[in-house]
């Protein structure tokens, strides 16, 4: 699979606090949808909303689903998820596994 999280890699987490408000200082949380860890926009998006019939939908309304954009493949980007499923574990799992075996010298 395509790691599209690693772009979001040490961004603040943002979201759109109301139509009043303004966004916070970042370029997308006033035009995606749900809290996320926006960077020149996104290449994930897995906070955004579910629709009933997101084939219908205008491009200009994708942007707010649940997305996964893939680098080089513009077509990616007009894909909307109906779910995601996020599986999170350790930063060292490799050493914890034992895959990661040190060199004795």
């Amino acid at each position: 699979g395509y790691d599209a999280l690693s772009y979001h890699n040490g961004e603040k987490f943002t979201i759109k606090k109301s139509m009043t408000q303004p966004p916070d200082k970042d370029k997308c949380s006033d035009r995606l949808s749900g809290g996320w860890w926006f960077k020149e926009c996104n290449e994930a998006n897995l906070n955004g909303r579910k629709f009933k019939n997101p084939s219908q939908l205008p491009s200009t309304l994708k942007t707010l689903g649940i997305t996964w954009h893939i680098k080089g493949n513009e077509e990616s980007y007009k894909y909307i998820y109906d779910s995601v499923e996020m599986k999170i574990r350790d930063y060292d799992y490799g050493f914890c596994t034992g895959a990661f075996k040190s060199k004795r010298t």
